[in-house]
């Protein structure tokens, strides 16, 4: 026998039916059970349920802007709903928090379609807070110009403007209430 006769392919083997059957038993045997399908998603089951409610109407931007951390949730709550137009909401979020959000987009429109606002995308504006209003309420009542001569006179040796004006400020705040 030559070398080219001994390393020459051969046919393959027919393959038995019955082996073949008997290969395929003993790997269903050694395979694990079956895998549990997931359950299925709990918007999709509320969404079945809310939509012949909201059948035509959606949430509009009033409703939103009430319920707004309920829909969103925590990660949305800082950021506020400010126009709702053609199926795009527009978000107003602090700079930095802004990039999160934008990646947390698919999430929020799955939420937002469960709890019936019609929304197609989400764009999300980067605004820095509005400045805060000073921390003085409005007097309930003004002072009898005899109390306001009062404090203005108890206040007199008080050279520095500043001091002397919150002073005052404190002083009213003190007679009024």
């Amino acid at each position: 026998m030559s070398l080219r006769e001994r390393f020459r392919p051969s046919a393959p083997p027919r393959p038995d039916a019955r082996t073949e059957t008997q290969a395929a038993q003993a790997l269903a045997k050694a395979r694990g059970r079956a895998t549990i399908a997931p359950a299925p998603r709990a918007g999709k089951a509320v969404s079945s349920l809310l939509r012949p409610l909201l059948r035509d109407e959606g949430v509009g931007i009033a409703e939103l802007k009430r319920r707004w951390a309920d829909v969103a949730g925590e990660s949305f709550a800082r950021a506020t709903p400010e126009k709702l137009a053609a199926g795009v909401l527009t978000l107003k979020a602090p700079g930095a928090l802004a990039p999160f959000l934008q990646q947390q987009i698919p999430l929020l429109i799955e939420r937002l379609r469960v709890s019936g606002v019609k929304v197609k995308s989400v764009r999300i504006e980067q605004r820095t807070p509005a400045p805060r209003s000073a921390n003085v309420r409005p007097l309930k009542r003004p002072l009898t110009p005899a109390e306001e001569a009062a404090l203005a006179q108890a206040l007199d040796p008080v050279a520095d403007p500043g001091l002397k004006s919150a002073l005052m400020r404190l002083g009213r705040a003190v007679k009024q209430g």
